[in-house]
């Protein structure tokens, strides 16, 4: 069953438990969705009183789906880490997982900066009535960004991320870099 198929109460049990089945980075994922929800309700609203948020709604839209995909993509990856490291296992795919567990949410990463950045062009479009909702999904992705990032670094603390610490050190980098820039952008907006 996928995540989207779930109900909020089934949700909520998989997620808190000693071990769960819907892991930290899928559940920032989650709550970055919601996030989205919140910003294309205030896109659409601001539409309905002038603003012309069509062709943002159509591209936040795209990138949602693929939100929604890369979500369930780490929930795999999530899983698979987690029986890899069962006692007894193979290190070869132990290796693997750890690999498919770390660039599954770097990818995911990727999504939620071009969405803060479609959202941070779009700030003018918002009318004041729907502003709260529209800095409220914006905090909520903002939040999930960095809760995925920090199960990126928890995966790279392993033994076996030597390699890939070096490997994925810039996407990193840049990735904090402009999620910085974008936040700064869109609070900035929100305070003025």
């Amino acid at each position: 069953m996928s995540l989207q198929e779930l109900d909020l109460a089934s949700m909520l049990a998989q997620i808190g438990r000693t071990s769960p089945v819907i892991s930290g980075s899928t559940t920032a994922l989650i709550a970055a969705q919601l996030g989205t929800a919140m910003t294309r309700m205030a896109l659409a609203v601001s539409n309905k009183h002038g603003s012309d948020t069509d062709m943002v709604i159509e591209r936040l839209d795209s990138i949602s789906a693929k939100v929604k995909d890369a979500t369930e993509n780490d929930r795999s990856a999530s899983a698979a880490l987690l029986h890899a490291y069962r006692p007894n296992s193979d290190a070869t795919a132990r290796r693997a997982a750890l690999v498919d567990a770390t660039r599954a949410p770097i990818a995911a990463a990727l999504l939620l900066l071009e969405l803060l950045e479609l959202l941070e062009e779009s700030t003018n479009q918002i009318t004041d009535a729907a502003a709260s909702d529209f800095h409220g999904g914006v905090e909520l992705i903002g939040a999930a960004f960095s809760a995925v990032m920090m199960a990126v670094e928890s995966n790279l603390r392993d033994d076996d991320a030597a390699d890939l610490r070096g490997r994925t050190s810039c996407n990193r980098s840049t990735l904090r870099i402009r999620f910085d820039l974008a936040m700064s952008e869109l609070r900035r907006a929100r305070s003025s």
